[in-house]
């Protein structure tokens, strides 16, 4: 499992984060201006899609099984996966500006994909150190979605994570089937959302 980890880990590392914590906890943008990020948009898409691919490619790559708590107290575990097609699994934390800035896209992209059989599913990084923190951002942005609180192997699987936000898309089997890092809006996720749906048929 731990070597699985690192194989998805590095994959993730190579994406590009168009706006993204690092694992400290300090704020990341190479864009100076407004070209210059449209410049830089651009580029991490053709990076993004080559992640995605070396992600997917690596086979029986799973999510850690795991039995946890939503930050509202609720029991949850892996067999979630099982209820949806394909499940968006966003790891964030409350004190990461992009994080938090993309809540509100997570929870429309929620709403939308639900016809299509799509769950969405927060990890909080710092929810078990910092849960009024996260409860703030939360009870903020009006998020309906499940947030977990990670121990365990979860816990393993944030922590070796090199920015925030990241997220990882899981299939029924609770195979992790494509990665990216950095904040999205919707339409950048119902877009990577939409092409893995499509290669799963």
């Amino acid at each position: 499992m731990k070597k699985k980890i690192l194989v998805l880990s590095f994959a993730l590392m190579m994406a590009a984060s168009i706006s993204a914590c690092n694992a400290k906890g300090t704020a990341s943008n190479d864009a100076a201006s407004t070209q210059s990020q449209q410049d830089d948009t651009k580029q991490a898409e053709s990076k993004e899609a080559d992640s995605k691919q070396a992600s997917s490619e690596q086979e029986d790559i799973k999510f850690p099984e795991f039995n946890a708590k939503t930050v509202a107290g609720e029991e949850i575990s892996s067999d979630i996966f099982k209820d949806s097609k394909l499940t968006v699994v966003n790891i964030w934390g409350s004190w990461c500006g992009p994080c938090v800035h993309e809540i509100p896209e997570l929870q429309k992209l929620y709403e939308n994909m639900k016809e299509k059989n799509v769950n969405v599913v927060g990890i909080a990084q710092d929810s078990g150190s910092d849960l009024d923190a996260v409860k703030e951002v939360l009870d903020k942005n009006n998020v309906t979605y499940h947030n977990i609180i990670p121990e365990g192997d979860v816990e393993g699987f944030v922590m070796s994570l090199q920015a925030f936000p990241t997220t990882v898309f899981i299939d029924s089997n609770g195979n992790i089937v494509g990665g990216i890092q950095g904040a999205r809006d919707l339409e950048g996720f119902t877009k990577i959302v939409d092409e893995i749906l499509a290669k799963q048929g």
